[in-house]
């Protein structure tokens, strides 16, 4: 199997339960983006728009090296803020995801070895991910999404138990 092969298949199992979690929660009847369990878990507009900043960092920041795509919603939802959704609307967290999914399975479409062999360099990154090649960081980014779907089922969860 191909790298590029390897991400899409990852980018589609990612987005299957995330999309599978998103319809849960809409037929359960959970549309507040501010909704915030008892258990003081992040909110579930701070969990959707923090899943599209991850692309964002991914890409942008991290392989790129450059600055985010969208700095405003970015710095809303990075690590370290509350985890209060921000009054950003689900169609623009959305479309923030979606860009983002898209531009990075774009860039790997596109990527030869050498840019996936490439290493993150000090001073371009959080500390964590020095030294890590491209192809670690992909890896990772989806790792992390998933790490949030897990949230997003929990969220569904609370808010069911919530509602008996």
């Amino acid at each position: 199997m191909k790298d590029v092969d390897y991400f899409r298949l990852a980018a589609n199992s990612t987005r299957k339960w995330r999309d599978m979690e998103m319809r849960l929660l809409e037929e359960s009847g959970c549309h507040d983006l501010s909704y915030r369990p008892q258990t003081g878990m992040s909110s579930l507009g701070w969990v959707l728009a923090h899943q599209a900043s991850v692309y964002d960092f991914s890409l942008n920041m991290l392989i790129k090296a450059g600055p985010p795509k969208n700095p405003e919603l970015f710095k809303l939802y990075t690590p370290g803020t509350s985890g209060d959704w921000a009054g950003t609307s689900k169609d623009e967290i959305e479309t923030y995801y979606n860009s983002g999914e898209k531009d990075l399975l774009n860039w790997i479409d596109s990527a030869s070895e050498s840019d996936l062999e490439r290493k993150i360099e000090k001073g371009k990154a959080p500390s964590y991910f020095v030294g890590m090649t491209v192809r670690e960081v992909i890896t990772s980014t989806f790792t992390h999404l998933d790490y949030h779907t897990g949230h997003l089922t929990a969220l569904r969860k609370e808010w069911e138990k919530s509602r008996e």
